[in-house]
C-alpha cells in the first residue's frame, strides 16, 4: 500500500542518516524486526560497556547522542559517555540528550500473592526497579516500613523474603547487593554476556543450589 511504501521510505531515510546502538543482542533484534538497522552492539550487554566502547562518529567535533530510556533507568550510560573526552584538549566527545519515553509502576502484591511468597525460593530480577519493587512488598509483608535501611540490612535473608536472587546482569545484581538484604553468595548473575539466555542459566544454577541445600539439610 501507499502507507507501507511511505513507511519503508521513511525507514530508509532514517537508516541512512542516523546510527543506532543497542545495549544488547535482544534489543538489537527487536529493532531489526522493526526495520531499524543496528550499527553497534557492545561486547557485553551493560550500560557501562556500551558507554566505554561506543565509537564516536568519525570526523564529528562532538557526536550527538539521543538516549530514549525508562524514567527509572540508571545513569550509567550518560555518566560514562559524558566522562569520555578528547585526549588532546580534554573536550567532551559526546553531546548527550536523555529522553524518558516511558515509566514503570511497582506492583503491589494482593493478599494471595503475599501468601505465595512463603513458597518462593528464588526471585529473578531483570532490572534494579524490580529489586526495589520486591523489597517494597517484603517491607509490607513483614511490617518493616517503619524500620530504617540499616536495621533492615541486619535482618539478612529474613528481610528479603528468604529467597535467592537470580539477575539478568551486573546492574541488577549490584542493586541486589547494595540493598544490603542479600548475602553475596545468594546472588546469581552472568559474569559475561548478560542477557536472557545467560539469565536463564543463572536461574538454573540457583535451582541446583536450592536442591543441594535441601539434600544436605
Amino acid at each position: 500500500s501507499a502507507v507501507e511504501q511511505s513507511d519503508m521510505a521513511s525507514l530508509d531515510v532514517f537508516n541512512d542518516s542516523v546510527q543506532v546502538a543497542a545495549v544488547g543482542k535482544a534489543t538489537g533484534k527487536a529493532l531489526e524486526k522493526l526495520g531499524i538497522a543496528v550499527d553497534f552492539v557492545p561486547s557485553q550487554a551493560t550500560g557501562e560497556t556500551l558507554s566505554a566502547e561506543l565509537p564516536a562518529v568519525e570526523g564529528a567535533q562532538r557526536t550527538k547522542i539521543l538516549y530514549p530510556a525508562s524514567a527509572k533507568a540508571r545513569n550509567d550510560i550518560q555518566e560514562g559517555l559524558e566522562a569520555r573526552t578528547n585526549d588532546a584538549n580534554d573536550v567532551a566527545v559526546f553531546d548527550f540528550t536523555r529522553l524518558n519515553t516511558y515509566d514503570t509502576v511497582p506492583a503491589t502484591f494482593n493478599p494471595s500473592q503475599m501468601s505465595d511468597v512463603d513458597d518462593i525460593e528464588i526471585t529473578s530480577f531483570g532490572s534494579p526497579s524490580a529489586v526495589n519493587a520486591w523489597l517494597e512488598n517484603m517491607d509490607v509483608k513483614f511490617n518493616l516500613q517503619d524500620m530504617d535501611e540499616e536495621e533492615k540490612k541486619k535482618l539478612g535473608a529474613q528481610g528479603n523474603g528468604n529467597v535467592l536472587a537470580a539477575c539478568i546482569g551486573t546492574t541488577s545484581a549490584r542493586a541486589v547487593l547494595e540493598s544490603g538484604r542479600w548475602n553475596a553468595m545468594d546472588i546469581y548473575y552472568p559474569k559475561e554476556n548478560p542477557g536472557v539466555d545467560s539469565w536463564a542459566d543463572s536461574i538454573v544454577q540457583a535451582c541446583g543450589d536450592v536442591l543441594e541445600r535441601k539434600f544436605w539439610s
